[in-house]
């Protein structure tokens, strides 16, 4: 008796070994099942009512929606001089799409709302087809403006525009402005940069204008974040999440989109992982893996519609550890649930190393 407790506990240890310091795989789940036929998480996957396309190749990109004119913003910065951004309709079509890279015709300084603005023009990304529409009017660019003046031609533009925007990067070093949409014409209105009153000025991640002490708000396109329920995760670029935003946030201020109640879109499960290779991090580690990389297969039900796909993922060596692929599923707000039906896969894949090139935005829409 005494020996067969020894042999078990020594075929424990052996198996501990094993599965926690190196690749080998016992897991059941991969040893007997079809999980290595999955297809990789790439464009074209579908079940018989969904299909999914795969939108950009970047990670962490923002995703915003727009109930007005009911469409999404897919922007991604980059790096300086990189912004690509593309308008999703809502039946989940490719509509509109603008990538700026280095230096280019448009002169791209920024892009607030759903307005991505150049030295001379902006487009509208809300209008059915967006163009260019040059400035009518620069003015203060030279600074020839007396505040008093400047002021009075603020207060006639707000009054009447139906679109303000307040830009704290232009094509002027350390210059801010002010954009009025009246009448269907583009006025920019420079400020003072470092010689006169800071009327535009940041506070925190927001840009807001002050004129004598008053607080004037822009006018633009309502506009709202998804969010992963199951993760509690929302689709802006920071990928903020409740647990972050809560200390800031006790009058939704820092984050309003938190106010809102969210439907999940759909619910993705780990079915298995399989360990690839690893890494050993620490001066004094002796070659026990940190973290295991490899393949994670998944299920994604979407109203009943299930699609089955691997990618690459990670594990933390641990007890309890979960596989993770940094994969989030964002959907609409529940009051605006009922004007699409359709859902966003992000792909975020936090680390370069082991991965496989799937990172990106797959958008999940009815055939």
């Amino acid at each position: 008796m005494k020996k067969m407790y020894l042999f078990i506990f020594i075929l424990i240890i052996i198996i501990l070994v094993i599965d926690r310091c190196t690749v080998i795989n016992l897991s059941p789940k991969l040893l007997f099942t079809n999980y290595k036929k999955f297809p990789e998480l790439n464009d074209g996957l579908k079940s018989d009512k969904y299909a999914m396309y795969r939108a950009t190749e970047t990670a962490n990109v923002n995703i915003r929606y727009f109930p007005q004119n009911n469409f999404f913003l897919l922007s991604n910065f980059q790096t300086n001089g990189y912004f690509h951004i593309i308008k999703i309709d809502s039946y989940g079509e490719n509509v509109f799409e603008l990538k700026f890279e280095g230096k280019d015709a448009f002169k791209f300084v920024e892009a607030i709302n759903c307005f991505v603005i150049g030295a001379d023009g902006i487009y509208d990304f809300s209008a059915v087809k967006p163009l260019s529409l040059p400035f009518s009017e620069v003015l203060n660019r030279d600074k020839n403006l007396a505040p008093k003046e400047w002021e009075q031609i603020f207060e006639q533009k707000y009054s009447t525009a139906d679109i303000v925007l307040y830009g704290w990067h232009t094509d002027l070093e350390n210059a801010q402005c002010v954009y009025f949409r009246n009448d269907g014409k583009w006025t920019k209105l420079y400020t003072f940069l470092n010689a006169g009153p800071m009327y535009v000025y940041a506070e925190g991640s927001k840009i807001e204008c002050k004129i004598k002490g008053r607080k004037i708000p822009h006018k633009w396109h309502e506009e709202h974040f998804l969010k992963d329920p199951a993760r509690a995760t929302y689709s802006n670029e920071l990928r903020h999440t409740d647990d972050y935003i809560t200390p800031y946030n006790s009058d939704f201020s820092f984050f309003p989109d938190q106010a809102l109640k969210y439907e999940a879109f759909g619910a993705l499960k780990t079915l298995a992982f399989s360990k690839e290779t690893y890494t050993t991090e620490g001066y004094y580690n002796p070659g026990i893996p940190n973290t295991f990389y490899g393949t994670a297969y998944y299920e994604l039900n979407v109203h009943n519609e299930v699609f089955n796909f691997k990618t690459v993922g990670y594990k933390h060596n641990g007890i309890g550890e979960s596989t993770q692929s940094d994969i989030y599923l964002f959907g609409l707000p529940i009051n605006f649930a009922n004007k699409s039906d359709v859902g966003f896969l992000a792909y975020d894949y936090s680390t370069n190393f082991h991965e496989n090139g799937k990172k990106g935005i797959y958008v999940i829409r009815k055939k």
